[in-house]
């Protein structure tokens, strides 16, 4: 089902649980990870990144390594017609899917 608009929705998270395994998600290398949308004051969404790693991962950029400014630069930002299309081309699977909250 295709979406139209994301209203009452603040957060959008997709999930990338294809590598993951139950007993390495922490520090044995089969990581879970996600990408989050949070809605802004203004309507646009900023964008963020975890994982299920203990190590240090980057929010800004989706990398294993603490923020740093100069290499990471600001969160990256997304209009609601074009987090729609993100959504709307998204195929989920079982290890692959979106959450909304």
């Amino acid at each position: 089902m295709k979406r139209t608009n994301l209203d009452g929705i603040n957060r959008i998270r997709f999930n990338d649980f294809t590598e993951y395994e139950t007993g390495k998600s922490n520090n044995g290398g089969c990581y879970g990870f996600w990408t989050d949308y949070n809605r802004l004051e203004n309507g646009i969404f900023e964008v963020s990144h975890g994982t299920t790693a203990d190590f240090e991962y980057c929010p800004v950029c989706g990398d294993f390594h603490s923020y740093d400014e100069e290499t990471c630069g600001e969160y990256q930002t997304v209009t609601e017609p074009e987090l729609l299309k993100l959504i709307n081309d998204f195929e989920e699977t079982e290890d692959e899917y979106i959450e909304y909250k």
